[in-house]
């Protein structure tokens, strides 16, 4: 009986073959990552959040010039509290959840570029939302593709121009700062959406963000909050205005201005257990005064709108119900199609 072989032992691997390797080994990431890459940035409506929708809407009535007569713009408090509908001219509410003086000059930068402009712009942002920035800058407005890379990259040179370290320090919660992270936000980077993707089942949000999309843009940017969360203000003991977001708002207004376009500011209505103290809210009302008249718009009234607890939904944002209210009674400061003060709005 013959002894069975020895197996020959394999020829030891060269620096060569170890080349090899790391080649295919890095071009497969590459491909993966640029497959992953190319799908998220082309369809994030088969993966992304609902709120994602309320973006994209307001995105493309901008890119439509879709503005009406009134075209509102602002935060959330104004997103929910405004509708169109009701409102007996046509109007826009291109409000935008934790939207800020940012947000709002580059809306109002696309709005001048149409070729017929809106009969007056109406601003409404709350006190915390001229501060420093939240996280939702770079979640929502990057992230959703609301600030384009050239919009990013004009926001740090503002800040960098005025000297302001303080608007854009936020942490987020990947742990990322600074320029590379306004950059990994702008080119929308996979690994960013990757909970998106996972929680999304990838294409599984489709049909639901599609038919938000249409729901919001038939309600001419309106969306109805529901109770959900208590909302925490950022900081409610005092009024916080950077010099980047003093500087945004007033680009915009002097922008309206020189087109020719009439500007108010609106105050949003507040809960009676609002968590920002009265010298808040009152530093709040005088610097909107003192900078409306600055630049040429109107503060349509100077007094906090205290409305009742059950007007809102979560303590911060009107339900659907007191939405309806808070329009139909703006709309009775209308005076030859525009919103004229005095304008006290009661529920």
């Amino acid at each position: 009986m013959k002894p069975a072989p020895i197996p020959t032992p394999p020829p030891p691997s060269t620096p060569a073959d170890f080349t090899r390797y790391l080649i295919v080994f890095f071009a497969t990431i590459v491909v993966i990552l640029g497959a992953v890459w190319t799908y998220t940035a082309a369809r994030p409506i088969a993966f992304m959040e609902s709120g994602y929708a309320s973006w994209a809407a307001k995105k493309a009535m901008l890119a439509d010039c879709d503005l009406g007569q009134i075209a509102f713009f602002g935060d959330s408090r104004l997103e929910a509290g405004l509708v169109p509908a009701a409102f007996p001219i046509p109007s826009t509410n291109l409000g935008l959840a934790a939207g800020t003086a940012i947000e709002t000059r580059v809306a109002i930068d696309r709005a001048l570029a149409c070729p017929t402009l809106p009969r007056q712009a109406v601003i409404s942002l709350v006190p915390e939302h001229f501060g420093p920035l939240s996280r939702f800058y770079w979640l929502l407005s990057i992230r959703y593709g609301f600030l384009s890379a050239g919009d990013v990259l004009a926001v740090e040179q503002l800040a960098d121009h005025l000297g302001d370290t303080d608007t854009l320090a936020t942490a987020t919660p990947d742990g990322l700062t600074g320029k590379p992270r306004d950059w990994l936000y702008a080119s929308g980077f996979p690994s960013l959406s990757f909970a998106s993707l996972i929680q999304g089942r990838v294409f599984g949000r489709t049909d639901a963000n599609r038919a938000r999309l249409a729901a919001v843009t038939a309600d001419r940017g309106w969306s109805a909050y529901t109770a959900g969360e208590p909302v925490k203000a950022e900081h409610p003991d005092r009024f916080i205005v950077t010099a980047l977001q003093n500087a945004e708002l007033e680009a915009a207004l002097q922008a309206l201005k020189g087109r020719g376009v009439a500007t108010a500011l609106l105050i949003m209505p507040f809960a009676p257990a609002h968590q920002e103290t009265d010298a808040t809210l009152s530093a709040y009302r005088d610097y909107l005064s003192i900078i409306a008249q600055r630049n040429g718009a109107t503060l349509l009234d100077p007094a906090i709108p205290i409305w009742p607890q059950p007007s809102f939904a979560d303590g911060a944002h009107l339900n659907p119900e007191a939405a309806q209210t808070f329009t139909k009674a703006l709309s009775a400061c209308l005076k030859a199609g525009t919103l004229q003060p005095p304008c006290t709005p009661t529920p």
